[in-house]
């Protein structure tokens, strides 16, 4: 009995063992998508302004992009196809030239062997394209958002922080870490904010098993003051006429945030992602005080292989 006893305890540490060392092993990120994988990107989006005195204005879009991963002799190229999209102001859908092109816009990224952005190409082409659908009064006055190297900088930034930031990387279930990352503002400017990023479970998906990844951030007040004049003004406009933005430390501008993300951490592939986020500022009215005007934006996105 004594010696049956023995052997059950130690089967049941032997097994033990083989559970924590399991659960202790790192999980490297590698960019290994296969080659030739396409799938199905659908985006749901809604942007909320509140610009306060009871003006708001709300933007939703439903969109479906097509994505080719193909292997070539110098890494990898990702052609980026939409292939719908629609949009919604206020509940009224909008029917104008550049949503038209937008479904026409093919991108092109250009990466690494290990998985690496090195160039974005076709925006020249689609910046060429909405210039002989609008006047030029209007292109002028959309230039700051339709510049080459501003939408390069952003595709870029969105990539390394779905994918860059994490190639070769090896982390536990557990682990957190904070960084300071930028934000890519429409008109092409940035700031920086600090992201906390938790490695929070390992959950089942298509053929294997993905990492769930939750990220928070939030910007420094100071910094995020930097925010653009002609963003924040914009803003004021709409608010009123007389409206300034406000320069007090206190009235800063902020953004905030989370990101919920399952990724294949042998592939690179996602599966699923959820973002919401937050920028407030205070716009200042001669004469009538102070308002705060708020953006609230949410994206859900979902994948299919």
């Amino acid at each position: 009995m004594n010696v049956f006893r023995s052997v059950v305890l130690l089967i049941c540490a032997l097994v033990g063992a083989s559970v924590n060392s399991q659960e202790a092993d790192a999980i490297k990120f590698t960019f290994a998508p296969g080659e030739n994988v396409s799938f199905l990107q659908k985006l749901s989006m809604r942007k909320e302004k509140d610009l306060g005195n009871g003006n708001k204005q709300l933007d939703e879009s439903l969109s479906t992009t097509k994505f080719t991963i193909s292997q070539t002799t110098a890494g990898w190229e990702v052609l980026v196809q939409p292939q719908s999209i629609t949009m919604k102001r206020d509940g009224e859908q909008v029917e104008n030239p550049i949503v038209k092109l937008l479904s026409s816009a093919v991108i092109t990224y250009s990466l690494s062997p290990d998985g690496n952005i090195l160039d974005v190409a076709g925006y020249d082409a689609f910046i060429n394209s909405i210039a002989t659908v609008v006047p030029p009064e209007v292109f002028s006055q959309l230039s700051p958002v339709l510049n080459v190297d501003a939408m390069k900088a952003k595709e870029i930034a969105e990539w390394n922080g779905r994918y860059g930031d994490y190639l070769g990387v090896e982390v536990n279930v557990g682990d957190k870490f904070t960084a300071t990352v930028p934000f890519q503002l429409p008109n092409g400017s940035a700031i920086e904010y600090e992201v906390e990023t938790n490695i929070a479970a390992l959950e089942p998906c298509g053929t294997g098993t993905c990492v769930r990844i939750h990220q928070v951030y939030d910007s420094d007040a100071r910094n995020a003051a930097k925010m653009s004049a002609d963003m924040v003004n914009e803003l004021a406009r709409k608010t009123s006429p007389n409206a300034r933005t406000a320069t007090s430390d206190d009235n800063a501008a902020t953004i905030s945030g989370n990101i919920s993300r399952l990724i294949d951490p042998n592939t690179m592939l996602i599966y699923g992602e959820k973002l919401t986020r937050t920028i407030s500022m205070a716009v200042a009215i001669d004469g009538e005080g102070s308002n705060k005007v708020v953006m609230t934006e949410n994206r859900n996105y979902e994948y299919e292989y």
